[in-house]
């Protein structure tokens, strides 16, 4: 598999796009595109941007309201769904600070989409969105690939999240690895999303936005998705889940997988990465 692979530097970390059945010089101008929009979207995404919407709302006071950019909109929008779908597993929201008796439950911000705004309801407002914004991102950058009539290609952000489209001609889909040590397998994936979630990397950095606490997981988890930004936000709400709310969670959504590193020896799967094949690594 000697297709040509762009890298570039964006959100803290080195996204990937390897692009197949194309000229080299075409590909990259079709990944340069690619990048191009991902630095759009930095600079409209990052909290550590001071003009970004996500740097603006977190400068909010409370019952303030700004008006956001329809990226910014999208993604919280999709945050919103899945931490509705996780029963607050995955939360955006989850290190802003309360206002005084504000209940365990209230909202911490609402959003109107046809007025494109969004409004603080907390004394201290922080939106993170390292745990979806990069996937979102790579959904972006396939869409601009796609504009350049490019299908088959594999994007990756930082190692974590993988998105696929078409097989390459002659391959029945691209290869990504799952699982750990002894259980590390390689599955053939297309037109689809993988995620994982860890601590190796920044330590017990993934807080359990219904207590407030570390996760006590230390093993990786994975989660397959339609999208890049639903996996990645998936794979953080199933680092936080036991094994058997992963379990009910891909049982209840038939197009979610999901998988766990149970032990140096143990890969559990759950759902829709039951039904792929995997090939042991060598």
């Amino acid at each position: 598999m000697n297709w040509p692979a762009f890298h570039h530097e964006a959100m803290a970390t080195t996204f990937a796009i390897v692009i197949a059945d194309h000229p080299r010089d075409y590909a990259r101008q079709a990944a340069a595109a690619a990048f191009r929009e991902l630095d759009r979207l930095e600079s409209e995404l990052s909290r550590y941007v001071e003009s970004s919407d996500i740097a603006r709302a977190n400068r909010l006071a409370a019952g303030e309201t700004i008006s956001i950019g329809e990226d910014a909109l999208h993604v919280l929008l999709i945050a919103a769904d899945a931490s509705l779908a996780t029963d607050r597993a995955f939360d955006t929201a989850y290190a802003s600070e309360r206002l005084p008796h504000q209940p365990a439950d209230a909202p911490l911000f609402t959003l109107d989409p046809a007025a494109h705004t969004l409004t603080s309801h907390t004394a201290r407002l922080h939106l993170d969105l390292g745990a979806v914004g990069k996937g979102y991102a790579l959904d972006c950058m396939a869409a601009q690939l796609r504009e350049w009539a490019i299908t088959t290609a594999c994007l990756q952000s930082g190692g974590s999240t993988a998105l696929t489209l078409a097989a390459p001609a002659g391959h029945t889909g691209w290869p990504i690895g799952i699982g750990e040590d002894v259980t590390h397998r390689m599955l053939t994936l297309t037109d689809i999303a993988l995620s994982g979630s860890g601590i190796a990397v920044q330590g017990a950095h993934l807080i359990d936005p219904r207590t407030g606490a570390p996760s006590p997981r230390a093993t990786r988890t994975w989660a397959l998705a339609p999208t890049a930004a639903l996996s990645d936000a998936l794979s953080t709400a199933f680092f936080i889940f036991s094994e058997e709310e992963i379990a009910a969670f891909c049982a209840a959504h038939p197009e979610i997988g999901g998988a766990s590193a149970g032990s140096s020896t143990q890969l559990n799967v759950h759902g829709a990465l039951a039904r792929y094949p995997a090939t042991a690594s060598v």
